[in-house]
């Protein structure tokens, strides 16, 4: 087996198919998503995560319910504490994905808007951090960001996918950033610019 080969089936055991638009909401806030990346490599308590994140661990026992609730985290081992039981959290998976299944319904659905708000709490943690080098730029927080249109055929899609597919395979991961290196989110899509608006009784439908 290739490494590129083995780094992909590394990044599908340990990726999620989530199958609901509530799991993906539970993504979908800059809090709980601290709180998947430090239990991400290991399990941790409720105070400790606090510890790390520098809050009360009060403030935390409500997004730990979502995530718990959503099967994002998982209770790891339990121990009693002067009487209290303690429990350990570890998370489920490193990365996400909606189920193929879904794709005919994901608007329907609300994947959509709750992939999106994922990518947008990734994106304010990141444009929050400290950092000298400007928007754009190597050393940034966020080092690309752009929006454009593509004009392609059917034969130059499936070369766009590759590429992609490519870009994946070489540089994905599912840990911690190796020595010298920072672990980016990055969000692919592709869609069809529609030409024309549904008729506006339609839009009053679907809204």
């Amino acid at each position: 087996m290739s490494a590129r080969a083995a780094a992909k089936r590394a990044i599908e055991a340990e990726t999620l198919v989530i199958r609901d638009a509530e799991t993906m909401k539970a993504l979908a806030e800059p809090t709980r998503m601290q709180i998947l990346m430090e239990l991400a490599e290991e399990s941790k308590t409720v105070k400790e995560v606090a510890e790390t994140l520098g809050v009360g661990p009060t403030r935390l026992y409500y997004h730990f319910k979502i995530l718990e609730r959503a099967h994002l985290i998982r209770v790891a081992g339990r121990r009693m504490v002067s009487g209290i039981q303690e429990r350990r959290y570890v998370s489920t998976a490193k990365s996400w994905t909606p189920a193929p299944e879904q794709m005919s319904s994901l608007v329907e659905s609300g994947i959509v808007s709750a992939m999106l708000g994922l990518v947008e709490a990734e994106l304010d943690l990141a444009l929050a951090a400290q950092s000298t080098a400007p928007l754009g730029e190597a050393g940034s927080p966020v080092p690309v960001m752009s929006l454009t249109r593509l004009a392609l055929s059917d034969e130059e899609v499936a070369d766009v996918q590759s590429r992609i597919e490519s870009i994946m395979e070489d540089y994905g991961t599912t840990g911690r950033a190796p020595k010298g290196k920072r672990i980016y989110g990055a969000l692919f899509t592709g869609y069809q610019v529609p030409t024309e608006l549904p008729p506006m009784t339609s839009r009053k439908e679907q809204s």
